[in-house]
């Protein structure tokens, strides 16, 4: 049986601290990646990382748009609000058995 691992990415930083379990999910044969970006990644304002991932030769299986052009606490929330949601769309889909995230 396969293993399905989904990995959150949402920014640079924190993808560079993912990259190495995302190449080593990806090189086994008892896991299956699943990877979602997200955030900062899919943003032409923070340098569209979403490139790096692709570059590294990645498949990208999900990508979720929930960043807002406002630093305001409502612009804030309602990115956070679009990103539960586009997530929850996202696993809906995915069907995956466990998802890996870093947070802070």
């Amino acid at each position: 049986m396969v293993t399905r691992i989904c990995v959150v990415t949402g920014s640079r930083a924190e993808y560079g601290l993912l990259k190495l379990v995302i190449e080593r999910i990806r090189r086994s044969k008892r896991l299956d990646l699943q990877l979602v970006v997200t955030g900062a990644h899919l943003s032409h304002e923070f340098g569209f990382t979403v490139q790096e991932i692709y570059r590294d030769g990645f498949i990208v299986d999900e990508s979720v748009e929930m960043l807002l052009s406002s630093d305001s606490n409502l612009g804030m929330s309602k990115s956070f609000g679009l990103g539960i949601i586009g997530l929850a769309e996202a696993f809906s889909s995915l069907k995956p058995d466990c998802v890996l995230l870093l947070g802070d």
